[in-house]
């Protein structure tokens, strides 16, 4: 059996991930930052459809936690997903310092160092696949065509920043044989989304898991979208 970890699970894509992933079949260990707030996810647990796991990927503790806890289990995906947007303060003459630092500690820092200590267990699975979600925001190319959504500098620069070090991880990991990819999941109708988007999580991880299904090495070190196809840097 195939297994999937999914950080930020409690919500939006990163649920989405844990109900396909654990409706067709896989060992899905699902974290979220807390229990209390995860009530959908303790429902899953008790019909023994997921494990459920405590995990702030902002704090080095909390994550070597995890890593102990889940020492010598392989890990054939492992999901990125744990990202947060804060929209108050995030234009120029109004930034928000602090919450621009916890979008980098959460997005581009807390991605790493869940890869970094999960590495491992990534590295004795078969599929050897780790996904980082990220997000049409990030691309440099694309930023006139994206600023209708705002200037977003928090958000943005932190997805920019987790794309970049994606890419090297990548290209360190590639002799390994262990798969990196970056998704833009499109534009999601979530808490983050908004009502007002174009996708469903449905489409949008339905999609996303489509690509991954295909050989993992075939996609590492590309930035696509949750269609498959070339997300502009």
């Amino acid at each position: 059996m195939s297994r999937v970890l999914i950080t930020g699970a409690n919500r939006g894509l990163g649920l989405e991930f844990v109900r396909q992933y654990a409706a067709d079949g896989w060992d899905v260990i699902a974290t979220s930052r807390n229990r209390e707030k995860s009530a959908e996810l303790q429902q899953l647990e008790r019909k023994n459809k997921v494990s459920l796991k405590t995990l702030d990927v902002t704090s080095g503790n909390s994550v070597e936690t995890l890593a102990h806890a889940l020492r010598g289990q392989a890990i054939d995906l492992l999901v990125l997903n744990s990202a947060i947007y804060t929209r108050n303060g995030n234009k120029i003459g109004e930034i928000d310092f602090e919450g621009w630092r916890e979008a980098i500690e959460t997005n581009l820092l807390g991605a790493v160092r869940v890869a970094q200590a999960l590495l491992e267990n990534v590295a004795a699975s078969k599929r050897k696949q780790i996904a980082a979600i990220s997000t049409g925001l990030g691309s440099l190319q694309g930023l006139k065509s994206t600023f209708g959504f705002g200037a977003a500098y928090q958000y943005r620069t932190s997805k920019t920043a987790l794309n970049m070090a994606m890419s090297v991880l990548a290209q360190e990991l590639e002799p390994r044989g262990i798969s990196v990819v970056i998704f833009d999941p499109g534009w999601v109708k979530t808490d983050m989304g908004g009502p007002n988007a174009a996708l469903t999580p449905e489409q949008s991880i339905g999609g996303m898991r489509k690509v991954l299904a295909g050989n993992p090495m075939d996609l590492t070190g590309k930035f696509l979208g949750y269609d498959g196809k070339p997300r502009p840097w």
